[in-house]
């Protein structure tokens, strides 16, 4: 299956349409750099680019054009960026052994997609990180596209209660919710206010792909 991808969507970069690789170390170099940031309830929320130029232009082709070809290679770039930018981040996760748990999308829009790219990164991310990963949580109802929403209030609004704890699900007590974009961190926020319904004791980080300030 991997030559007929590779024969629909010949490699070359995002950004300057050259090279064998969907995103050349040269054009990755220009990408800026989220980083980390705080928020209540989790001891972190990292994003490895800053959601903007040409980042956000491979996001939305990759969710809008069913591009799901290249999301391992950006999986592995995070993999990465992670162990040069994060090492004692990623120790700890290790040492405690923290579980990646992927956003989930709408079974009716994933299907749609073909993927869902929060999952697809997340594997990648455990076979790199060498950390376990599991599917925990499942989406109810659709709901809106949270990027196109500004006010924080109508973001915590339309996301609410729309995550369950998928049945015969166990165990998870720390957690990494990973995504490929935190906006306003509402989608986060939710999705670990409903697995902490089961565990009030536990300890969550988030990470994405890309990530902005509101």
């Amino acid at each position: 299956m991997s030559w007929l991808i590779d024969w629909l969507y010949p490699k070359s970069c995002w950004g300057c349409g050259r090279g064998k690789d969907y995103l050349c170390n040269f054009c990755e170099r220009k990408i800026k750099k989220a980083g980390l940031r705080q928020k209540s309830g989790f001891e972190g929320l990292i994003s490895i680019y800053k959601y903007e130029g040409l980042m956000k232009k491979i996001i939305e082709e990759i969710k809008y054009q069913h591009l799901s070809a290249g999301i391992e290679i950006l999986g592995e770039k995070m993999a990465q960026n992670l162990k040069i930018d994060y090492p004692q981040t990623v120790a700890h996760w290790q040492k405690e052994k923290f579980v990646l748990v992927p956003i989930p999308l709408y079974k009716g829009r994933e299907n749609w997609r073909g993927f869902n790219q929060a999952g697809e990164m997340a594997m990648v991310l455990s076979q790199k990180l060498g950390l376990e990963y599991r599917e925990i949580l499942e989406r109810k109802k659709k709901g809106v596209h949270l990027a196109r929403i500004h006010s924080h209030q109508r973001r915590m609004a339309e996301i609410k209660g729309v995550f369950r704890i998928k049945e015969g699900v166990e165990g998870g007590d720390k957690i990494i919710l990973v995504d490929d974009v935190i906006t306003s961190g509402a989608t986060m926020t939710e999705a670990w206010k409903t697995w902490k319904k089961r565990l009030p004791q536990g300890r969550a980080w988030g990470l994405s792909l890309a990530g902005v300030r509101r």
